[in-house]
């Protein structure tokens, strides 16, 4: 039995049609093509993180949860000595947004001073989305969906 905590995360796969909201930290380019993602806060419901989360990574506050597509645990060793119970969430995009554009996270759980993100739209194609830190776990479902709602990823 692991004595490892278990940390609840809210992972938002934001959807604009048949694009996909991603980004790169702008000052970390090694940590890879993320979704906006964070810790679930002890007061908070999974689904109330995954809009909060949204709103702090990328100022966006125009979505709505579609649904829960799944919950998955992804071991953090040797980064953090914890397992991430991880609730993914398909939320579509209710307003307009940029091509591209950059946030800062004012208040980031790892440090004081604010967290430039850059932020794009990428089709939604199994071959062509990989997402850093076992955040990719329900992309393939999410493909399955758009594909099946009558949007093309292949335009």
């Amino acid at each position: 039995m692991s004595t490892q905590p278990i940390i609840k995360k809210a992972i938002a796969y934001v959807t604009n049609k048949d694009e996909l909201m991603v980004f790169t930290h702008t000052d970390f380019p090694d940590a890879g093509v993320q979704v906006p993602a964070g810790t679930v806060e002890q007061s908070e419901e999974p689904s109330e993180a995954v809009l909060r989360e949204v709103y702090e990574e990328s100022g966006v506050k125009g979505v709505c949860i579609i649904e829960l597509l799944g919950i998955y645990q992804y071991n953090m060793t040797p980064y953090r000595n914890e397992i991430q119970e991880c609730y993914v969430y398909h939320l579509e995009l209710t307003q307009s947004t940029p091509s591209t554009w950059r946030h800062w996270e004012i208040h980031p759980s790892t440090s004081k001073n604010p967290i430039a993100f850059d932020f794009y739209w990428v089709k939604l194609d199994s071959s062509n989305v990989a997402l850093a830190g076992g955040q990719g776990h329900f992309l393939s479902k999410l493909v399955r969906k758009i594909k099946n709602s009558g949007f093309s990823t292949n335009t």
